[in-house]
């Protein structure tokens, strides 16, 4: 019998084609938003100048012969208390920063899923719908990466201590060398296991967590049986993600590559000759200054839109294997049956009676048949436990109703964690 990891990997792609194509600028803007939380990108942050701080010109000279050195011992009190308030004013807000980031990415794993089972793309609905699924989430990666740290950090240094003895300072060159040779398989065995666990919880926990309003670690216990169940299918999606993930690595870092050179030339074209006539200081500068800024924005915003299909497709594969291992889970039942020629039903194509409809449609019960609802069980496609509401309304019902589904999402059961 032939694993779903193997064969949904076609049934994403065409998927992806389907969900991205006709090209809808709207529509890949906002995934490109979406992948700028889950996707990678990274946030710089501005960081305190190593020259310290001054007047611009290099800080007061300490040269005694220089005539306007400063005696170290005349520094006021109060300039170091004004430092000292600075730096803990400007750490905090670097943490506040990355915490918020953090859950806003967690919540835009929520929005992603969400707009590829309603195959629509709504921002700040979803956001809005989903950031307390969010906070929960971050809080279990933080969580789990603490408890992984901690205990990969006391056996270590028990192991350390076993062997050496303690303090430190004792262990000979002897104990550095055996605790390296256990030591770094230790913590490459860890480094495995929780990117594994996050990794399962953010593609397979997390739709789980929509489809049956539960919390992460209630949304775990449901997908537990299902991933010991099928261990061979999820064997075979962590090696098949994992070529998959070199190969889209590959993919989007030549693509980032080509659109960087093709955005230089324009860009060399303009600033060279400012640079020649103008030199780099006063308007040369400030020209230099605006195209490298822009240049690195068309950049950033590229590499964000190349990802946009190769995420999605990473996304659709992990989702073409959840809802194959157990039907109950699958968010994607449109993409599903679009794709496949059974219906997504995993079955054999019906029969066909010979009657036609209008629409293209028979009786047999097939895909846009009459009694597609009743054919694809309590949990298929057309039932009344769709995960996305009802297939029959209009995109515009849907929209107006969009907010009864926001409430819906969010009901806070007892298993909130």
């Amino acid at each position: 019998m032939s694993l779903s990891a193997l064969d949904s990997v076609g049934d994403a792609i065409e998927a992806t084609k389907r969900f991205l194509t006709p090209f809808d600028r709207a529509r890949w803007f906002r995934l490109a938003v979406v992948m700028f939380f889950v996707g990678g990108a990274g946030l710089s942050l501005p960081q305190v100048p190593p020259g310290g701080f001054g007047d611009g010109t290099g800080g007061p000279s300490t040269d005694p012969g220089a005539g306007g050195g400063v005696d170290p011992g005349t520094v006021t009190p109060e300039l170091t208390t004004a430092l000292l308030v600075f730096l803990v004013v400007f750490a905090l807000l670097v943490v506040t920063i990355a915490l918020l980031w953090q859950v806003a990415g967690a919540t835009m794993e929520f929005v992603f899923v969400e707009s590829l089972g309603r195959e629509e793309v709504k921002l700040r609905t979803y956001f809005l719908d989903h950031w307390r699924r969010g906070v929960r989430l971050f809080v279990f990666r933080v969580g789990v990466q603490f408890l992984t740290v901690a205990t990969v950090g006391g056996v270590v240094l028990a192991l350390a201590v076993a062997l050496g003895g303690w303090p430190p300072t004792g262990w000979g060159a002897g104990t550095a060398i055996t605790l390296a040779l256990v030591g770094i398989p230790v913590v490459l065995v860890a480094v495995f296991v929780l990117g594994n666990v996050l990794g399962f919880t953010t593609v397979f926990v997390v739709p789980v967590m929509l489809r049956e309003e539960r919390g992460v670690l209630g949304a775990w216990r449901r997908f537990w049986p299902t991933l010991v169940g099928n261990w061979k299918e999820y064997l075979a999606y962590v090696f098949v993600a994992f070529l998959l993930g070199i190969g889209v690595g590959i993919a989007t870092g030549f693509l980032t590559l080509l659109a960087a050179l093709v955005f230089g030339i324009p860009f060399a074209v303009v600033g060279i000759p400012v640079a020649l006539v103008f030199g780099l200081g006063g308007l040369g500068g400030l020209v230099a200054l605006v195209l490298g800024l822009a240049f690195v924005v068309l950049v950033f915003v590229a590499a964000l839109l190349i990802g946009v299909p190769f995420g999605t497709f990473q996304r659709y594969y992990a989702l073409f294997v959840l809802g194959d291992t157990n039907p109950e889970f699958d968010v994607i039942p449109d993409a599903r049956a679009a794709v496949r020629t059974d219906g997504g039903t995993g079955a054999d194509d019906p029969p066909d009676d010979g009657t036609a409809h209008p629409d293209g449609s028979d009786d047999s019960g097939g895909p846009g048949g009459s009694d597609a609802g009743s054919a694809a069980g309590p949990e298929g496609i057309g039932s009344d436990d769709d995960p996305w509401a009802d297939r029959g309304d209009s995109a515009d019902d849907r929209d107006d109703t969009s907010g009864e589904d926001g409430d819906d999402w969010n009901v806070d059961g007892d298993d909130r964690f």
